[in-house]
């Protein structure tokens, strides 16, 4: 008999991976056509094969932990992001069962996980791209006070249907891109200043809807 999908808890695990490792700097800034499928789905990936090789998720966890955080972009990250680390740690020790047990889990994240990656990242870049091309030009954007106040009110016109389509979702996504914009100040000055190609991307940004599952991700 086949093994069912743990739909909603899978859900609720990659969303906590997703935003750790967009913490930690190994998420890819630029979700343009430029970005290989294999730098959305490194990071997450060498847990999957972790937590296969050791059927342990504990013993997984540790070593992904570890490999992650010699990174370049997590060294310096990584006594902030700790926290979350271990809520990460802590959901597995919880729902073991769920990617030990049941490999259906974790096959089905392997074969859906460009397509959630791209997902996760793609209304906080564009929400963040939004919000500094609305204020290109003025560094102070950045700072904490003038970002709790502008984001996401200041680009509210633009980013409409972006909201409309994440609606369900849309406080976390500003909660996030306001966290990854402060994470991330010298990418995202950079981009206030006018210093980067992919700004241009914006427009067409846009009009992309979220990549959609296959039945075979389903």
């Amino acid at each position: 008999m086949a093994l069912s999908i743990n739909r909603k808890e899978l859900d609720e695990f990659c969303v906590r991976l997703f935003r750790t490792l967009d913490g930690l700097g190994l998420l890819p800034m630029d979700i343009g056509p430029r970005t290989k499928p294999h730098e959305y789905e490194k990071f997450s990936r060498l847990l999957f094969g972790s937590i296969k090789r050791y059927n342990d998720v504990e013993a997984g966890f540790r070593e992904w932990e570890s490999r992650v955080l010699r990174q370049d972009n997590a060294q310096y990250r990584k006594k902030e992001l700790y926290p979350e680390l271990e809520q990460l740690r802590q959901w597995l020790a919880t729902n073991t069962k769920i990617l030990v047990e049941n490999k259906a889990n974790l096959q089905h994240l392997v074969t859906s996980l460009y397509a959630r990656v791209f997902n996760y990242l793609y209304p906080r870049r564009v929400l963040a791209l939004a919000y500094c091309i609305k204020h290109q030009g003025n560094t102070e954007a950045i700072n904490p006070e003038f970002l709790v106040a502008a984001l996401p009110n200041a680009v509210e016109q633009e980013v409409e249907k972006l909201r409309q389509t994440f609606m369900q979702d849309w406080d976390t996504i500003v909660a996030d891109t306001n966290a990854a914009i402060l994470a991330n100040a010298q990418y995202y000055r950079s981009v206030l200043k006018g210093k980067r190609e992919d700004v241009e991307l914006i427009e067409p940004y846009q009009e992309i809807l979220p990549i959609e599952l296959t039945e075979s991700e389903i």
